[in-house]
């Protein structure tokens, strides 16, 4: 039998994305954070570790939630 090809975005999908763009996006903040203050952050590298655990954190709940 042949399955025939999803035509619309299910919930899975949107569950999947959400579980690696959340992590990247808190990343990201994460350097934004250290890029506008500077002089207020010592190492760069637990914004961007913060960030993504943070957005990890977020995907989660959502994934909770919805899932």
């Amino acid at each position: 039998m042949v399955r025939d090809p999803r035509s619309r975005i299910q919930k899975d999908d949107v569950l999947t994305v959400l579980g690696y763009a959340l992590p990247v996006l808190g990343g990201l903040l994460g350097v934004a954070y250290v890029n506008t203050n500077y002089m207020d952050f010592i190492n760069p590298v637990w914004a961007v570790g913060i960030g993504a655990i943070i957005g990890w954190i977020a995907a989660w709940a959502i994934r909770k939630v919805l899932g």
